[in-house]
């Protein structure tokens, strides 16, 4: 009698307060579901964008380097034998005068690498949207791509400009310094040329799948 005075003053029975609190409680896991599931595909879009670009950023340093590796080795070949008894030549003469034919449309005689894609990814956090072995295969191919280019920077800023390069007196020690530079370079062009076609059809396939 008590029960029913009650509850006829707060104008629901105990099993309408059981109903509604249970639709409270899935409403809120259902929203909870949706928003996770949004966030879930959200992830997933913005992954494969980011492996699309790297992907494409990998594939035009390919396209790039690989002509560029074999000139670079038959340059090396023809430094560490080129006559240096010539006493009015520098071994900035000696350098240019040993470099292969460059293909048609190449202008610069090391190619420049693009890694803004992969820039993007590091400072925007994305690469933990990525699966580990991807992101460990194009941390590899950066890491090594850093090195090609550090070394050409060298180059450009250490054998190529000092004073050295350009005084006769000094060709066989200039010629010396800038055919261990360039060969630097071209060990490192080489092994990144490997890495890039041993990681792209995984880069590639993980492009793909990522939707």
């Amino acid at each position: 009698m008590e029960l029913q005075s009650v509850t006829a003053r707060i104008g629901k029975t105990p099993p309408q307060w059981l109903l509604e609190g249970l639709f409270i409680i899935v409403s809120v896991a259902l929203g909870f579901a949706v928003a996770q599931y949004g966030e879930y595909r959200s992830n997933r879009e913005l992954a494969t964008r980011v492996l699309k670009s790297l992907q494409g950023e990998v594939e035009h340093n390919l396209a790039i380097l690989e002509p560029m590796v074999p000139i670079h080795h038959k340059w090396v070949e023809a430094l560490d034998k080129v006559d240096t008894s010539n006493s009015s030549q520098s071994g900035l003469d000696l350098y240019f005068a040993t470099r292969p034919p460059l293909p048609e449309k190449v202008e610069a005689p090391f190619p420049f690498l693009r890694r803004s894609a992969w820039d993007a990814a590091l400072s925007g956090g994305t690469l933990r949207l990525i699966d580990y072995d991807v992101a460990a295969a194009l941390s590899e191919i950066y890491r090594v791509q850093e090195i090609a280019t550090s070394n050409v920077d060298r180059l450009a800023e250490g054998a190529l400009s000092t004073t050295a390069t350009f005084d006769p007196t000094s060709r066989v020690a200039s010629v010396r310094l800038l055919w261990l530079t360039t060969l630097d370079i071209e060990s490192a062009e080489t092994i990144l040329l490997e890495l890039y076609k041993k990681h792209l059809p995984t880069i590639r396939a993980a492009a793909n799948v990522e939707r």
